[in-house]
């Protein structure tokens, strides 16, 4: 069902923090050096599409490895994305210790996390887009 309020809502959450994203590029500081610079090298990426991918692409040369991603949909991607597999919530068991998860589909965090902590993955391990930059 159409709730105004709530796509509205959604944009302005998206576009702050995409705002801030570009000022970082336009500065020449990758999400993937920001992530560097917190001590952040190894990742799993959730929300493979939009956003995910663009997170993939900017990450992939600054010393940062995108070890999974993680979808709803991951049977749409039953080969990986780019040589990386795409797992389920059910799956996310098998994450090593050492991988952050970073949510891309940043109006749904809580959620999000919820899911993320039934699965077994702490919440230290959980990070936003806008909590990098």
């Amino acid at each position: 069902m159409y709730n105004g309020v709530y796509d509205i809502e959604q944009f302005a959450y998206i576009h702050d923090t995409l705002q801030k994203w570009l000022q970082h590029r336009i500065h020449h500081r990758s999400l993937g050096r920001l992530l560097a610079e917190k001590g952040v090298t190894d990742i799993a990426v959730y929300g493979i599409n939009g956003a995910g991918k663009m997170v993939y692409d900017d990450v992939k040369d600054a010393g940062v490895k995108v070890h999974y991603f993680i979808d709803r949909r991951y049977e749409e991607y039953q080969n990986g994305y780019e040589g990386i597999p795409v797992l389920g919530i059910g799956q996310i068991q098998s994450i090593a210790e050492n991988i952050y998860i970073l949510i891309t589909p940043e109006f749904y965090f809580c959620q999000i996390t919820d899911d993320l902590m039934k699965g077994g993955i702490p919440l230290e391990r959980i990070i936003s887009l806008s909590m990098v930059v």
